[in-house]
């Protein structure tokens, strides 16, 4: 009976420790837990910290860079301001920061290293992480190395000239080229764009006014399908037509003088953003699209009229009009000119010449389009000179001229090596 009083003994003590031991795990979790969402959020708030007061350091270094016109030009060449050097002392936890902010001219921006003494948590660490790819997000600090190649300079062959519908309303690099890249010259793969040259020329075009001339002045009705009052005769030896008219649905009434078109029409649409057909003019019936946003819809289809009438000029009595062929200019016997004859010849080619003159201006329209050709001025580059990249003194010293001098030196290109290293 003992030992069995024993045994439950055992087992009582057995379980409280297990719960103890439970329960310290449980405490140890929370405060591991406690510790890191502490750390964490501690951390956070040093961060944006410390990143605030660089802003505040870079806004007070630009405005001195700007005012002494201290900003580095030159790719790779970088200029340091020393925040003892400021006006105003830039303070943090009631100290005087000290340090520099260091300006490299990288390609067409600036990186600027903040190195930060007598910041408490925000002075500078070590920059120790080497890397060939730029993170702006982070403070970096740079070195550079340089080479150079031998330019060559070359121009295309001009191209043919290219009326404005081939040519882009938007700039590229200053210029409007032409909207297909392939109307451009031919230049190697290889080739640097210097830039692109563009010529523009007035080429013009023209159309001639013609009329019907007529001999004998008798008096003629004006154009019309049907007899007007007051005429008995209808010229048939001369005829014009109306304009078609708009297309319809409703069938036009047929006349001995009417020809009717017929096609098919159909409502159009376009997709709302709730997926919604949204038909044009309400869902009235066109045979061509309204515009490059509308679909076809095919359930609704119809018949749809179109028409002209033929004209004609009416007279009295049993003589008429003489009649002339087209012509721009009075012919020989034929003293009146019927205006309401009046045509049209087809435009002309556009030319570079203009033929309006004194001598056909009454009866010649010109219009006038630029047309622009093409040429490309482009570098080739050699391969490196050196077999490595060194630094801006070697450089200056190999090629006994400054940096300044050999960047304005259009037969040598300096290539610049960026290396990165990041606290």
């Amino acid at each position: 009976m003992d030992k069995i009083k024993e045994m439950f003994s055992n087992i009582k003590i057995s379980n409280v420790s297990k719960k103890n031991i439970r329960g310290v795990l449980i405490i140890v979790f929370v405060i591991l837990v406690s510790y890191f969402v502490i750390s964490s959020v501690i951390t956070g708030n040093r961060n944006r910290t410390c990143q605030n007061l660089r802003n505040e350091v870079i806004a007070a270094t630009d405005m001195y860079m700007s005012e002494n016109d201290l900003l580095p030009n030159l790719n790779g060449t970088s200029e340091t301001v020393y925040l003892n050097d400021l006006q105003d002392s830039i303070i943090f936890k009631d100290y005087a920061v000290t340090g520099t902010v260091t300006y490299t001219k990288y390609n067409d921006q600036y990186i600027k290293t903040v190195e930060l003494d007598n910041a408490d948590y925000c002075t500078t660490k070590e920059f120790k992480k080497e890397s060939t790819e730029y993170d702006n997000t982070k403070n970096v600090k740079v070195e550079t190395t340089f080479n150079y190649v031998t330019v060559n300079s070359y121009n295309s062959k001009w191209t043919a000239w290219y009326p404005s519908e081939y040519i882009s309303e938007e700039e590229t690099d200053g210029v409007l080229l032409p909207l297909d890249e392939k109307r451009l010259p031919s230049i190697p793969s290889n080739a640097v764009i210097t830039e692109y040259v563009r010529e523009t020329k007035t080429y013009y075009s023209y159309r001639d006014k013609r009329w019907r001339w007529y001999r004998n002045n008798v008096k003629y009705s004006d154009f019309s399908s049907e007899k007007p009052k007051g005429y008995t005769t209808k010229d048939t030896s001369f005829s014009m037509s109306t304009e078609a008219t708009a297309w319809s649905l409703d069938y036009p009434e047929e006349k001995d003088y009417r020809h009717i078109r017929s096609t098919t029409g159909y409502r159009w649409y376009y997709l709302d953003e709730n997926e919604e057909k949204v038909y044009w003019n309400n869902g009235e019936y066109s045979p061509e699209s309204p515009g490059d946003e509308y679909v076809k819809d095919t359930e609704f289809k119809a018949p749809m009229y179109s028409y002209t009438d033929d004209l004609w000029r009416w007279y009295n009595g049993k003589t008429k009009r003489v009649y002339s062929s087209y012509s721009s200019t009075k012919p020989d016997t034929y003293n009146y000119k019927d205006a309401e004859t009046l045509t049209y010849t087809n435009w002309s080619r556009f030319d570079d010449e203009s033929t309006l003159n004194k001598s056909n201006k009454s009866y010649r329209e010109e219009r006038t389009d630029t047309y622009s050709r093409y040429l490309i001025k482009y570098d080739i580059y050699d391969y490196p000179a050196l077999d490595s990249y060194v630094s801006l003194d070697e450089l200056e010293s190999i090629l006994g001229k400054s940096y300044e001098e050999i960047s304005e030196d259009k037969s040598l290109k300096v290539q610049v090596n960026f290396t990165f290293y990041y606290e």
